[in-house]
């Protein structure tokens, strides 16, 4: 009877939970992996490539992990009674799967290292509405959180259509053009200032996102039925 008890006192969430809490970890494992890659690329160009990749690995690995929550997310917006359409959340595990696949394209040179970003300007735009309706399941404060989030991971979507636009097509290749004919790109106005915009993105969203999610990780713990 006591034991009955206890597991209807544990959050139905948990496992989602442990998910997010795994996904922020590996964010930020990713996160180290990609200044090893800043820092070595120059010095050392193949112990910078293979930093790189592991921040490819780990960014696959940081939202799959996040499918789950946005299912938990689901769950709960029933509960309560809010009008968020399964669409909705199918968009966001559909834009999700589609980072996920694109960085690992990557890995066989299928596809450009920067690909990815695209969804990732489709998910922060998901973020954005997700976490506005959310009312009554995230406090203020990871609303406010994942809002901000969201907004980098638009600039960063922003920076990939405005490099095609712009500058070059050659992200778009497939299979991927290779290293040396991508290093060639000249560096016009506007790819400097289309940086910007995807170094204000990393701030805000990329450098950001594995702290939110183990948050959301500690809520969905503390969530009872």
């Amino acid at each position: 009877m006591q034991a009955k008890t206890l597991t209807s006192l544990q959050s139905p969430f948990r496992s989602p939970g442990w998910a997010a809490i795994a996904s922020g970890t590996i964010g930020i494992f990713a996160i180290a992996s990609l200044i090893g890659y800043l820092v070595l690329r120059s010095s050392n160009t193949g112990a910078g490539i293979l930093m790189n990749r592991l921040h490819d690995v780990g960014v696959s690995l940081q939202f799959l992990l996040l499918i789950p929550v946005v299912i938990a997310f689901h769950k709960m917006s029933q509960q309560r009674g809010l009008s968020i359409t399964q669409t909705s959340f199918t968009t966001g595990i559909v834009t999700i799967c589609f980072i996920v696949l694109f960085l690992l394209l990557i890995l066989p040179g299928i596809v450009s290292d920067i690909l990815y970003m695209l969804p990732e300007g489709v998910f922060g735009a998901w973020l954005i509405f997700i976490c506005y309706r959310m009312k009554g399941i995230l406090s203020k404060g990871l609303k406010r959180f994942g809002m901000i989030i969201g907004f980098g991971f638009i600039l960063v979507g922003l920076f990939f259509v405005g490099y095609i636009i712009l500058v070059s097509t050659i992200p778009l290749r497939i299979p991927a053009a290779s290293l040396e004919e991508s290093s060639n790109i000249q560096i016009t106005p506007a790819n400097s200032y289309l940086h910007y915009f995807l170094d204000i993105g990393s701030l805000l969203g990329v450098l950001t996102l594995p702290i939110w999610t183990i948050f959301v990780g500690l809520k969905l713990f503390r969530e009872k039925i």
